[in-house]
């Protein structure tokens, strides 16, 4: 079985996966990286105003195969700016 490696990024910090995951396919790391995508931005999404979060998928010898981005921003409306409640 293929092992799999995940690299992460987030506000310019870089952390490689030194163990990787041994998993079927290419499609079985595709799903597993917006997993952890998705976990990782659920973490961390009070952290900040803006982020772009990486998880770029390797392969044993170092082939970069995919990666899974997001991006958000949490943004701040003036009170006066705001809809009322119930209207749009």
């Amino acid at each position: 079985m293929p092992r799999f490696f995940f690299d992460f990024a987030d506000a310019g910090a870089t952390y490689p996966d030194t163990e990787g995951t041994e998993l079927p396919d290419v499609e079985a790391a595709r799903a597993e990286a917006a997993t952890a995508l998705a976990e990782i931005v659920r973490d961390r999404s009070r952290d900040g105003i803006y982020r772009e979060v990486v998880v770029t998928v390797r392969s044993e010898i170092g082939e970069i195969l995919l990666q899974v981005v997001a991006r958000f921003e949490i943004a701040t409306v003036p009170a006066n700016t705001a809809p009322a409640p119930g209207r749009t």
